[in-house]
């Protein structure tokens, strides 16, 4: 099978240059479609860039985010697949085909596969914004440096908050882990956690503020519970309280759940003839690499078959 572009009409176009996206391309290229992929960012690999080091990707040895990102982008021919480094600001469909927006690009496609995960969560709280590069990170890789010998707090129970606090621990003075119910964190992770001395946890417990003007100089506790509030003195905040989907491209009637992900079938078809999501924007996503990218290589195959009937 040998699919081509015709024209502005892709076989398929591509939102989101994360692990999800760039797989979808690889396959896409292999199935003899011409993918355009479009990412915001001019790097590619979305939030799993900021990882050091992935332990939930089978490999032979460690391997950070921005390698295996680097890897799978770099098995990508730029003759066939077109890379827009632009976020999509519609998607609409134009008889029969796709229309594909962004700022200086339109394009039409026969199919779309949306790999535009999602963005982090804030708190929402009185000094978070103001206090946002001075304190308030969502990124302990990249910032983590920053903070060593000094105490920082970490806000949720999942497996992200639970990674990056195992990665503050390792240079900071105390690492204080906020959770307003039990842990929902992989096993792993939570054992670890509770192994090192300088990790704590504040149970039943939410943020209402951040303190600081320069910088962040502590958080207002509150516990969910009683009611009652504390301070507590710290350096660093670091939010991880859960993702909004990336999906404001797309129309409206576009079925989602009540967290903003797009429902779809058992073969990631979209509830918009001709659209398929892969990743942290479907729901149902299993939440590990090795799920996305299989998603990723299912939507193609299903695509790809759907395009040579």
């Amino acid at each position: 099978m040998s699919l081509r572009r015709r024209r502005d009409i892709w076989d398929v176009a591509i939102i989101g240059g994360g692990i999800a996206g760039l797989t979808a391309a690889w396959h896409a290229t292999r199935r003899g479609m011409a993918p355009c992929l479009f990412e915001p960012q001019p790097g590619y690999g979305g939030q799993v860039a900021t990882v050091n080091t992935i332990d939930d990707w089978p490999a032979t040895g460690p391997v950070s985010g921005v390698e295996l990102a680097a890897s799978l982008a770099a098995g990508l021919s730029h003759e066939i697949v077109e890379m827009v480094n632009e976020p999509v600001s519609e998607v609409q469909p134009e008889g029969g085909l796709l229309r594909v927006s962004s700022a200086s690009h339109s394009i039409r496609a026969r199919k779309v596969i949306v790999a535009s995960g999602a963005r982090l969560r804030t708190l929402g709280v009185p000094g978070e914004e103001e206090l946002r590069g001075k304190g308030v990170s969502q990124c302990a890789h990249c910032d983590g440096g920053f903070f060593r010998n000094q105490d920082v707090v970490v806000v949720g129970g999942g497996d992200a908050a639970l990674q990056e606090a195992l990665v503050l621990a390792e240079g900071c003075g105390s690492v204080t882990i906020v959770a307003r119910s039990r842990l929902r964190a992989r096993s792993a992770y939570v054992e670890r956690a509770a192994s090192k001395p300088n990790i704590r946890f504040v149970w039943d417990s939410t943020i209402d503020a951040v303190s600081g003007t320069e910088g962040v100089t502590g958080v207002r506790l509150r516990n969910i519970k009683t009611g009652a509030t504390s301070e507590l003195a710290c350096s660093g905040v670091f939010p991880f309280v859960g993702v909004v989907p990336e999906t404001s491209f797309l129309p409206a009637k576009v079925r989602r759940d009540a967290n903003g992900r797009l429902l779809t079938d058992a073969e990631l078809r979209s509830s918009l003839a001709g659209v398929f999501a892969v990743g942290a924007v479907r729901a149902g996503y299993g939440g590990d690499l090795v799920s996305a990218s299989g998603e990723a290589a299912l939507a193609i195959a299903v695509a790809a078959s759907e395009l040579a009937v």
